[in-house]
């Protein structure tokens, strides 16, 4: 391998391509990023055997070849180097970076690549075609109510579903959900849907923000993996996932029909008020109380360990006196990702689900979101058991 590469396009995809490489890993190989040159170009591949991120970019390469280099080490070096050309060349069985007109060279190990893992071929399968600012927006509203238990891998995940007019991603672990969709023609999604990693779709969020044409989505035949190929400028990345085991549950029927409460508040106001009183809350159940008059919303907590609070919130509220509950940590992470001035909380009991929703139309008028935020049990609260969010069963 002997090749000329600019400093800005060599950090970019080593970057990136760290993104896929596990933290530590048993198999040496895979703490490596897989480098191949041909005339024009350098791809650069990290994998964990179920995710993997390529990345290619202009290069010139006087000799082509494929090399594996410890990726975290070359990473740290190469985005402190200066901008401006870069050599890279294997000598004596290193590879060799010359930089700053040949005033700085490094020097790394390099090892065999030719069992580096390759990523499925995914011919055929499903095919859809999304902006990429509509993926990233997408997947950054939902995300962050995939659970993190282990015990329901179907939950673990993105659920992505649509029909030839709409797509939508809905995430859930069961005390909160979020689905967020967007309206238009983007290929043969079905209802049944696939169920993608949260950390593939934040590896190729942070990519298709900026990418300079749709983002292309397949899908294998046998469900089993996902690709998605974007194009920013000059550079074209590629993120290939294994995809999560279904069903997913039937999340639309724990989405209530009848609730007559509404509340409506400033969200900043919303977020101020629950972010100051959850400092006085259980450190377990970090919960928060609302109470509910007519036009009238306190938010307070009170522990032994940690004192109390409430801050009065100027609100609309429309309905018989309540007091709610609610997790903090979940409910500030919902009214973070609504992008608007003012929610509405649409309310029926103080144990039932309650939606949340953006007041007025978001600015993507063909785009919808909708959350939904389970309560807890206040310590003077009936002996009623509450549904979860994601399956409708009993907790």
């Amino acid at each position: 391998m002997d090749l000329t590469i600019q400093q800005g396009d060599l950090a970019f995809a080593v970057a990136r391509a760290l993104g896929s490489v596990p933290q530590k890993s048993a198999q040496p190989l895979l703490n490596c990023l897989l480098f191949e040159a041909d005339q024009q170009s350098l791809r650069i591949t990290g994998s964990d055997l179920d995710l993997t991120t390529s990345v290619t970019v202009p290069a010139m390469a006087q000799a082509p070849g494929r090399i594996a280099v410890a990726a975290k080490h070359f990473n740290e070096v190469v985005r402190k180097m200066p901008r401006g050309a870069v050599s890279l060349r294997i000598v004596k069985n290193q590879l060799e970076v010359s930089y700053g007109d040949g005033k700085g060279v490094s020097r790394f190990p390099v090892q065999k690549s030719d069992e580096y893992p390759t990523p499925p071929e995914l011919k055929g399968g499903t095919q859809l075609t999304l902006p990429g600012e509509t993926l990233a927006r997408l997947a950054e509203r939902t995300a962050y109510a995939v659970s993190e238990e282990t015990t329901r891998a179907s939950l673990n995940g993105v659920f992505m579903h649509g029909s030839p007019q709409f797509i939508a991603f809905v995430a859930t672990d069961g005390h909160r959900l979020a689905r967020a969709t967007c309206k238009g023609t983007f290929g043969d999604l079905s209802r049944e849907g696939i169920i993608v990693p949260p950390r593939a779709l934040s590896l190729m969020s942070r990519v298709s923000a900026d990418s300079t044409s749709p983002v292309e989505i397949r899908i294998a035949d046998s469900k089993s993996h996902i690709g998605f190929v974007a194009q920013v400028g000059e550079y074209r990345v590629q993120v290939t996932a294994r995809l999560l085991e279904g069903p997913y549950p039937n999340y639309e029927q724990v989405i209530p029909k009848d609730n007559p409460r509404s509340l409506t508040v400033s969200r900043m106001d919303l977020i101020e008020a629950v972010d100051i009183v959850a400092s006085h809350a259980d450190s377990n159940t970090q919960q928060v109380r609302f109470s509910l008059k007519n036009d009238q919303l306190a938010v307070s907590s009170a522990t032994a360990d940690f004192g109390s609070g409430e801050q009065q919130v100027g609100a609309e509220y429309k309905g018989e006196d309540m007091e709610i509950g609610y997790n903090a940590r979940y409910l500030l992470q919902t009214l973070r990702n609504i992008p608007t001035e003012k929610v509405v909380f649409r309310l029926k009991t103080a144990l039932s689900a309650g939606i949340v929703e953006p007041v007025g139309a978001l600015a993507q008028a063909d785009e919808e979101l909708l959350c939904l935020v389970m309560p807890l049990r206040l310590p003077d609260a009936g002996g009623v058991e509450r549904e979860t969010a994601g399956a409708g069963k009993k907790s």
